[in-house]
Order: C-alpha cells, then structure tokens, then sequence
C-alpha cells in the first residue's frame, strides 16, 4: 500500500492542478469578454416584432465589490443595491421620449377673440414649446427624459430570514409608472464533470485502482 501511495499522491495533485488550470481560463475568458462589454457600444437592429430593440454586450461580475468597479462610481445603484442581500444582475439605461408636434382644435372655436400666445416650458422632468389661439393649441418638441434601473436580487426581511429573488424596476422621473412587469430567471446547470467531488471521486478512484 505504501509503495502506491506517491502514485495515488501525484494524481490528486494532477486532478488539482487540472482543476485550476480550467478555472483560470475561465476566469480569463470572463475578463476577456468584460474588456469587450467594456468597449462596446449600443447597437440597435429591428426585431422579430418589427420594433427596435437596443443591445449591448453584458459585464460579469464574481462579488458585490467587482459588480461596482465595473459599472463604476453610482450612488443611485449603490443605494438600491443596499435592498439586496445578494445581487445577480444590474441593468441601468436612460430614455427621452420625444413629439415633435401635437396639435389640438378646439371643438368650438373662440370667435369673440382673436389672441396667439406662445412659450417654453424648461422642467426637469419635461421639456416643451407651445402656442395657443382661437381655434387651439399646438405642443412642440415634447421631451419626457427617463433614467431606468433594474436590478434582480436576492432579498429578505431580516438577516436570518427566508430569501426569495425579486426584480425592482426603478424610474428617475417620477410622471413614469411601471402597470406591468414580469420576469424570469434561466438557471444555467453546472456540467457534471465540472463539479469538485465528480473530480474528488474520479481521484479516489483512480488511486484505489493503482493501489490495487
């Protein structure tokens, strides 16, 4: 038995030394795919519905404090990470929502006066031009901007209580509502021979056979 020994000693090394092999490239091939997310750009195609849809390349992250070195310095995200025991993903884009006219008529037009007026409004929320006279009134270059952040997580009541995954859509102008969300996670299966006791037990394995 003992003359088998550094046999079955240099194979679990062996297996080790795989293991780590496989999980250093896959440690380089995320930040090779990050260093791409990183210098991509936004691209928008038409989908299969025949609307727009906008696409980017996606950062991966490991723990809390690489997901913040990869979206960089938010205190808006960083806040409502603090909602989450565990984050899994965080997406954050921005939208202006724009008319460039909108005229209406007035049922009845005011014939006793005849008068124009005109303006801008500047606010934070919205933006507009807008001209009324006796027979209506004109809305140019409406702008809605909007800041959204959605993040899926993991929450809780209280640190020892029951998790459950939740998805929190967050908007920064307050004139927009979310009325309907869903949302649905894939759980992606780790491949069997890539988990720690499938190489645990092809080592045990292997060693009791040489011993043999």
């Amino acid at each position: 038995m003992k003359h088998y020994l550094p046999y079955a000693v240099s194979i679990a090394l062996a297996i080790l030394l795989l293991h780590q092999c496989q999980k250093y490239n896959h440690n380089t091939t995320i930040a090779n795919q990050n260093q791409a997310a990183l210098t991509d750009s936004l691209k928008h195609y038409q989908n299969k519905l025949g609307t727009t849809t906008a696409s980017i390349k996606t950062l991966q992250a490991t723990h809390k404090k690489q997901l913040s070195a990869l979206l960089g310095k938010d205190r808006e995200i960083e806040k409502l990470k603090q909602e989450f025991a565990n984050i899994k993903t965080v997406v954050k884009y921005k939208t202006v929502t724009q008319f460039d006219t909108i005229k209406v008529f007035f049922e009845q037009p005011i014939r006793e006066y005849d008068f124009v007026r005109a303006g801008k409004v500047n606010h934070k929320h919205y933006s507009f031009s807008y001209s009324a006279d006796n027979v209506g009134f004109t809305l140019e270059d409406l702008t809605i901007p909007n800041k959204v952040t959605i993040i899926t997580g993991v929450k809780r009541k209280w640190f020892l209580g029951k998790q459950y995954i939740t998805t929190d859509v967050t908007n920064s102008n307050p004139y927009v509502t979310v009325t309907n969300l869903k949302a649905a996670e894939v759980q992606i299966p780790q491949p069997w021979y890539k988990k720690w006791y499938v190489w645990l037990a092809a080592g045990f394995v292997t060693s009791t056979v040489i011993a043999n």
